[in-house]
């Protein structure tokens, strides 16, 4: 009997993308079920700190949170910076540019159906009605890697 000697197998990481238009998430899946129909003004002491939208992953699987790589809105055409998206999860808010990094609970999954809550620190929050809503989002090691939706959401 013949032994064959195996070569190992190394697998690279695929490079992480930037998007610099929203635009750029066209090539991925298309979902309107990734966005829920409504998001929400949330109040301080009686001031509108910001608001809420909920989301949802891209597949039938869920996954660590740490394999999100990017998450893109667009509001009426406005783009929000990646400083003002915070996760909340767990009763804490966690900055966007936490996940990927040794600062967030590595072991929080993203189950499939659950809607992930992204609040938007903008002072003032936005004002009630239907807006123009795009999201996009790119994932590291998925199967799925890119998605998007865009629909209309009533913000209250």
């Amino acid at each position: 009997m013949e032994i064959k000697k195996v070569e190992r197998i190394t697998f690279r990481r695929r490079p992480e993308r930037t998007f610099e238009d929203i635009k750029e998430y066209d090539n991925g899946r298309y979902n309107p079920l990734l966005l829920f129909d409504y998001g929400m003004n949330i109040y301080e002491k009686g001031e509108r700190i910001g608001y809420t939208l909920k989301v949802r992953i891209p597949g039938y699987r869920g996954l660590p949170i740490n394999q999100i790589a990017k998450l893109d809105f667009e509001v009426n055409g406005v783009r929000l910076p990646d400083d003002c998206k915070y996760i909340w999860y767990d009763g804490k808010d966690f900055p966007i540019s936490e996940i990927g990094t040794g600062r967030f609970d590595n072991e929080w999954m993203w189950k499939y159906q659950d809607y992930l809550t992204v609040f938007f620190k903008i002072p003032g929050g936005i004002e009630q009605g239907v807006y123009n809503v795009k999201y996009g989002i790119y994932l590291r090691d998925h199967y799925s890697t890119t998605a998007y939706c865009e629909k209309d959401v009533t913000i209250v």
